[in-house]
């Protein structure tokens, strides 16, 4: 294509390599060069329901494996609540910090994993490290439950914490797909008349389901977690309603009507960092507290093994004993 069949403004760039920079700890750089993530698996055709109920089922079962591994050092009590579609995953931590306090955690898993076992697996860490107990709610998921099924489910477990829990002592967490439910459980909330939470704590949101921000092309293949915007995430996941709705896509949202305070944390190498810089703006520019982070050349969820991940999680905690008077 020559330069004249560009679009106006489009930048063709040289074939370059991109090394991994010197800036960074040794742990990050060794997850970012794990040969692990040099291969991809092949994704179902979008309307092969059986494809993807074995994708989810198999990805599921190696997550909960990993974070079992993750999570043996942690000692912590956890009960399973039934809410009327979905379980609560009730984890207690050995040492609590404040018995009026709780956080809601909202996984992550691309709104199709990270469910069942692995929703309370997930959920350990931010337990023990804040000392809070912490609810993770099992929402229901695609190909079977898509929106606004899993909505419902988050909606319905911070009404059950409600009863329990002043919502100024309550925070709600959640990282990429999580972290997306996390913004529409509290839009959804206050749209219903529930009374806003203490605070918000996002990493990486996924806030566009269109999928067009500037990162989903100029971090396409750098970001060794999400290589490049899944084709079939909006039409799985949004069972057909516009993409524009705001409880699909936050970024639409009118947060002047009430959003409490927020941290989001982000990489440079994230494909989703301009979904989490876009709803940093738009929350800004409807007046909220907002904190953004952004940690040199991480990638979507960050390199876990590395003290930069730590220091994410200390961001976390700090908005979170700040938001709930704990400091």
């Amino acid at each position: 294509m020559s330069d004249e069949a560009l679009p106006p403004g489009a930048i063709r760039l040289p074939g370059r390599v991109i090394p991994l920079p010197d800036t960074i700890s040794e742990e990050a750089r060794a997850f970012l060069a794990n040969p692990m993530f040099g291969g991809e698996q092949e994704m179902p055709a979008l309307d092969d329901l059986d494809g993807w109920r074995r994708h989810c089922a198999e990805s599921n079962a190696r997550m909960t494996a990993m974070m079992k591994m993750q999570r043996a050092g942690i000692a912590f009590d956890s009960e399973v609540i039934r809410l009327s579609n979905a379980d609560l995953y009730d984890i207690r931590p050995i040492a609590i910090a404040a018995e009026d306090a709780a956080v809601l955690y909202i996984h992550g898993g691309a709104f199709i994993v990270g469910g069942g076992e692995a929703a309370g697996l997930a959920a350990a860490q931010i337990a023990d490290m804040a000392g809070l107990r912490t609810f993770s709610v099992d929402y229901r998921m695609p190909p079977d439950h898509p929106f606004p099924a899993g909505l419902e489910d988050c909606v319905e477990a911070y009404r059950f914490l409600l009863e329990s829990y002043a919502p100024e002592r309550i925070v709600i967490y959640g990282g990429s797909a999580g972290a997306n439910l996390a913004v529409t459980t509290i839009l959804k909330a206050r749209d219903e008349g529930l009374p806003l939470p203490a605070a918000c704590v996002l990493h990486s949101p996924v806030t566009d389901l269109r999928q067009i921000g500037d990162t989903m092309t100029t971090n396409a293949e750098i970001d060794v977690i999400l290589k490049r915007p899944g084709e079939w995430l909006p039409g799985l996941y949004s069972g057909g309603h516009d993409l524009t709705d705001p409880y699909l896509s936050p970024i639409f949202a009118d947060f002047t009507k009430g959003f409490p305070p927020t941290v989001l944390t982000s990489g440079t190498r994230d494909l989703l960092l301009s979904d989490t810089v876009r709803l940093h703006r738009a929350l800004r520019s409807a007046g909220v507290r907002a904190d953004l982070h952004v940690w040199e050349a991480m990638c979507h969820g960050m390199a876990h093994t590395a003290p930069e991940a730590q220091e994410l999680l200390g961001e976390h905690l700090a908005f979170m004993r700040e938001a709930l008077g704990l400091t």
